[in-house]
């Protein structure tokens, strides 16, 4: 069965404002929850918002990290539209490669602190906004070519698919689409003999198209091209919800299953109310994206990203977390079931 990497800090305490012990509290839990791989790390020019060195001494020597640099890209773009590993600007493109580097220096980091290579993927993005002709797939291809001849010391690079720029709609990242994505990375694959994967985010992929089949079809897609890099499990909702607006990039957690409420292999149902009945991450829809991912490998990745209540107490916090793992878990016992015959 595979072991989840876990965005806590979508769901962090810090959130709300930086108290150290509440947030080692919560990172403590997190890590002892059976079936955690460890933690994907968000990269913003440091390993956290408020306290790296801090953080490094609270991680557990036996746990595994991703790296993923959404955060310090948002962040970049709100100052400078052009940023982007895609971006036709060639000052937008380099400050991204910039940016990029930064984050896998960060990453060894983390491995020295831990005195092993920790550290199993650093995820990048193919920002900017793919309206007009602010970004494109040959400017995406030239920075991987640049990203693929640098030392990454064991770690992987992952291109991580986000939501890709609709006309029409109001997008919440609105970079490139997976098919664009897809076609770069297999080229430079190929040139450079190193293979970059690409992951799927269930709630971006399901915002991107506006249906909760979107995250299977791309899971599919990327199988069928061997490319798959990593599948998290993030929901969202297409209505408004306590956190936040309809088709928002907020990290919903998924619906709370009625029909598991009294399975002995799901722990605690009465605490299922951490989760969001208007999610449209189901159980049913976990199950056929696992069994489609299939197990996670060294290639590859599992993962969960999701938010808590607003005013959470640290205790919601990590329930929330606490529940989405064991309803994946259960989803995936479901799925190889279903794969084996069983």
């Amino acid at each position: 069965m595979s072991k989840f990497f876990i965005g806590a800090y979508a769901a962090a305490p810090s959130l709300s404002g930086w108290d150290p012990s509440a947030e080692g509290s919560f990172l403590k839990s997190v890590l002892e929850l059976d079936g955690v791989a460890g933690l994907e790390v968000p990269f913003a020019g440091k390993l956290h918002k408020d306290d790296e060195s801090w953080f490094l001494r609270q991680l557990p020597e036996q746990a595994d990290f991703i790296v993923t640099t959404i955060p310090g890209t948002m962040a970049r773009l709100g100052s400078d539209p052009g940023f982007g590993l895609a971006s036709t600007s060639s000052a937008g493109r380099k400050a991204a490669i910039d940016f990029i580097r930064e984050a896998l220096n960060a990453a060894e980091r983390l491995n020295e602190s831990l005195a092993r290579a920790a550290v199993v993927a650093v995820e990048i993005h193919s920002a900017p906004w793919a309206d007009g002709q602010r970004a494109s797939a040959s400017a995406l291809a030239d920075s991987l070519k640049e990203i693929s001849d640098w030392q990454w010391n064991g770690t992987q690079i992952v291109l991580e698919h986000c939501d890709a720029f609709v006309p029409g709609q109001v997008p919440s990242k609105g970079f490139l689409p997976l098919h664009v994505e897809a076609e770069t990375v297999h080229r430079v694959n190929e040139s450079s003999g190193r293979p970059m994967g690409i992951a799927v985010n269930w709630g971006r992929s399901v915002i991107e198209q506006r249906s909760p089949d979107a995250a299977l079809e791309q899971i599919n897609f990327l199988r069928g091209s061997d490319l798959l890099g990593g599948f998290v499990l993030s929901g969202c909702a297409g209505v408004d919800t306590r956190y936040g607006a309809a088709w928002g990039d907020v990290h919903v957690p998924p619906a709370p299953p009625t029909s598991l409420c009294a399975r002995p292999d799901v722990e605690s149902p009465g605490d299922l109310d951490v989760l969001e009945s208007g999610s449209l991450l189901t159980v049913d829809r976990m199950e056929e994206c696992l069994r489609a991912a299939g197990p996670a490998s060294g290639e590859d990745f599992r993962g969960i990203k999701v938010a808590a209540p607003p005013h959470a107490t640290v205790e919601q916090r990590v329930a929330v977390i606490s529940k989405t793992l064991e309803l994946a878990r259960a989803a995936e016992r479901q799925g190889g079931q279903g794969r084996t015959g069983k």
